[in-house]
């Protein structure tokens, strides 16, 4: 028997047009649940998840992109452009 998860209940607040917006996502995608809505979008945000389904080619680029932003390291010609710019 799978184990069941511990639920929190809470008050929140929302602009009148983002909860518009979300109510309309949860009628589409989980059947009006919006607290179903929520957690789908709380996990997604956690571990990267998307709806839309994207071809190893974007993967592979989106990695490439995180890691160049990663391990990004400034040249001497960006330091020197940042000082003309700061000695202005």
């Amino acid at each position: 028997m799978a184990k069941k998860l511990s639920v929190v209940k809470k008050s929140i607040s929302l602009r009148k047009d983002v909860f518009e917006t979300a109510e309309e996502m949860a009628d589409k995608y989980f059947g009006g649940n919006f607290s179903a809505y929520l957690t789908y979008l709380v996990c997604a945000d956690k571990f990267g998840l998307t709806r839309v389904q994207q071809s190893e080619e974007v993967v592979q680029a989106k990695e490439e992109i995180k890691a160049s932003v990663t391990n990004f390291k400034k040249s001497e010609e960006a330091n020197s452009y940042i000082d003309s710019i700061l000695n202005i």
